[in-house]
């Protein structure tokens, strides 16, 4: 490696979303391009959701997210405006949404990525045989579990499992989780609704991944997937691939901007983008699994 060199930030990404086999709507949203990621998943009855999911993913893109603090304030204002919303129509009101998002920052040579999240949809990591939630479900289960007062097992049951302690527009104030990471060279991250982790383990999630290098291909096969095993709730799947360049000092000045490229875009047949909050949790943690727990998976 030349260590007098620069690093440049290639990405490509795809995303899929379908309104699963037991809803009549879609009430996700999501939004990709070359420096925001964002998924969104809506409560608040049969059209509250779906508005408050769209408003959530629309503020935060038109918001400016070129640092930390600016990526929180879009929360923050995305916050504000589905709030408003609802006390401004009455057949909305108590409406909210999950929010989570990846935002690329810093010089065309420098780049890293902002992670922002509130609720229970999920921010994954998987470079080799590493697996790693980087977002924390904020749920009245998920706090259950991470005081060790119930297990895992005991939150997919669990009679208030669908109750978040955090939502975009449900409250005049909302705390936002946010932090900076440095992506690595075979980093591929998935931002997804729950409709995805309620149907599919860990395991199942990385193998899809390993089967599907293009992230187009595997944001289809994660959502064909969930539907395979039940369907029962909207899902909605970003994939981004990282791929870090090595460029000579000399080509800086010509070369430095970010090489993005756009995977085919897969978006299911629903025309709608909405919300709905189910609630599920698993723990922060990264998990290191022998690539036999994947080989060995039956066929779906």
């Amino acid at each position: 490696m030349n260590e007098s060199g620069k690093r440049r930030l290639s990405l490509s990404w795809g995303a899929a979303t379908d309104q699963g086999r037991v809803r009549t709507t879609n009430q996700d949203a999501m939004h990709t391009d070359s420096g925001l990621f964002a998924v969104a998943d809506g409560m608040g009855g049969h059209q509250g959701g779906e508005v408050a999911a769209n408003i959530a993913v629309r503020t935060l893109s038109s918001a400016k997210h070129d640092s930390l603090e600016n990526f929180e304030s879009a929360f923050v204002e995305a916050n504000r405006v589905v709030h408003q919303t609802a006390l401004n129509k009455p057949n909305l009101h108590g409406m909210g949404t999950t929010l989570t998002a990846i935002a690329v920052l810093g010089a065309a040579d420098s780049r890293h990525f902002a992670i922002a999240n509130v609720g229970d949809s999920r921010i994954y990591r998987f470079n080799g045989a590493e697996f790693e939630q980087l977002t924390l479900d904020h749920s009245y289960v998920a706090e259950l579990v991470r005081r060790e007062e119930i297990t895992e097992a005991d939150a997919a049951t669990h009679p208030y499992r669908n109750m978040l302690t955090r939502a975009i527009g449900v409250h005049s104030e909302v705390q936002v989780d946010s932090w900076r990471l440095t992506p690595k060279e075979g980093d591929r991250f998935i931002l997804c609704s729950d409709g995805l982790t309620n149907e599919l383990s860990d395991t199942e999630l990385m193998k899809h991944l390993l089967k599907n290098p293009l992230a187009s291909n595997a944001a289809k096969a994660l959502v064909r997937a969930a539907n395979m095993h039940g369907g029962r709730d909207n899902t909605t799947v970003v994939v981004i691939n990282v791929n870090i360049e090595n460029i000579q000092t000399s080509e800086s000045d010509t070369g430095a901007q970010v090489n993005e490229k756009q995977s085919n875009s897969l978006i299911s047949d629903n025309k709608h983008n909405g919300l709905i909050s189910k609630l599920f949790l698993r723990l922060k943690r990264t998990r290191v699994f022998d690539l036999s727990d994947v080989n060995n998976l039956e066929e779906n």
